[in-house]
């Protein structure tokens, strides 16, 4: 997303591990001149709405269900309120899904199940309602970790910046699948690049105008930075950086990673040392390490603001959201008072809409 410096009002979405019977999702009101986050609304109903995703265009918010079999929901939005309301919700067609996306174009969701070890597809009605899903692909396989990678385990799905490609980050088997969809809304296999084993890829984000993936592997709390071909859908690995101290000793695990609008930074969450770990972008798209920010304990999700000025950090085990400011070094910082929520794991933005703002 573009740098957007004059906006100072956005609309925030947060998902939390909480039951169907409390307010889980979150809307809160973020004004970037003051640095301070602000509740709108509560929304009940899905439990453990671990990932969210946002429709622009029709203002509806996508919520995984994180909960045994699982679901995926569709909320319609207020722009008045922010409040939100069911349209509808489907099964997810595996267990524990994780991670919810939209095709560039809004007319399809995917989802990714991270115990089922497979992936979804969902075409949407024009109200941003959820048709039954088109296909579900699975995975098979293991990994070198008998603890974690017993089986597959699908731990997102996103698009590529060309939107030709779905590509699933698999931390059972240490592959990135690359699929196309056809226009029946079928997954068609693509290619697979193959990650470092026991290295466990979660998410990952592209480069802004470079073709470069940049991978966080959760177990082995690295960020790997691939080229991608998109003409092959095939990834070659040009750097690896570990995310932790050297002298580190407790247990972690990796969460989360995002670039900065510009593209200038490069920021990757740990649990358990509990920071952001920083790195600056080189003109070739390769990391230099900065320094470790200091978080709630356990920074699951993360969001860059688009004004390129601020962070929004879920703390799950503080039960509060931060705001961090960023300086001119990259180096984010908390500022004022923590967002009280309860478990927050996803933080999803958009600009505020004026009848939002004139209301407030």
């Amino acid at each position: 997303m573009a740098r957007q410096e004059a906006n100072r009002w956005w609309l925030v979405f947060t998902g939390s591990y909480t039951p169907a019977d409390r307010e889980g999702i979150e809307t809160l009101l973020f004004d970037a001149e003051r640095g301070e986050l602000k509740r709108l609304a509560g929304c009940g109903g899905v439990a453990n709405s671990s990932y969210l995703a946002f429709d622009e265009r029709r203002y509806v918010l996508y919520a995984v269900s994180e909960h045994g079999e699982g679901e995926v929901a569709a909320l319609s939005v207020d722009r008045a309120t922010g409040r939100l309301a069911l349209i509808n919700r489907q099964p997810s067609h595996g267990r524990s899904p994780c991670y919810v996306c939209l095709e560039p174009d809004g007319s399809r969701v995917y989802v990714a199940n991270y115990m089922g070890g497979n992936a979804s597809v969902y075409p949407v009605r024009e109200d941003g309602g959820l048709l039954p899903a088109s296909d579900t692909v699975q995975h098979a396989g293991s990994g070198v970790r008998p603890d974690r990678q017993e089986a597959p385990h699908a731990h997102s799905i996103m698009s590529d910046p060309s939107g030709r490609y779905r590509i699933v980050c698999d931390l059972g088997i240490d592959r990135l699948m690359v699929y196309r969809t056809s226009p029946d809304g079928k997954f068609e296999p693509a290619g697979a690049i193959h990650t470092t084993p026991g290295g466990g890829p979660r998410h990952l984000a592209f480069h802004p105008s470079l073709p470069l993936l940049y991978l966080l592997e959760e177990l082995s709390s690295t960020v790997s930075v691939y080229a991608f071909d998109a003409e092959r859908a095939a990834g070659e690995l040009l750097q690896r950086v570990p995310m932790l101290p050297e002298d580190f000793k407790g247990a972690n695990l990796a969460a989360d990673i995002h670039l900065d609008p510009g593209g200038r930074w490069l920021y990757a969450s740990n649990r358990g040392h509990d920071s952001l770990a920083v790195y600056s972008v080189g003109p070739d798209g390769l990391l230099t390490f900065i320094g470790h920010a200091s978080t709630g304990r356990t920074p699951r999700n993360f969001a860059p603001v688009p004004d390129g000025r601020h962070l929004l950090v879920a703390a799950q085990d503080d039960n509060r959201i931060d705001v961090m400011r960023i300086g001119p070094d990259g180096m984010p910082e908390v500022i004022g008072e923590p967002y009280a929520s309860a478990k927050p794991v996803c933080i999803v933005m958009t600009p505020a809409p004026p009848e939002l703002v004139s209301a407030g």
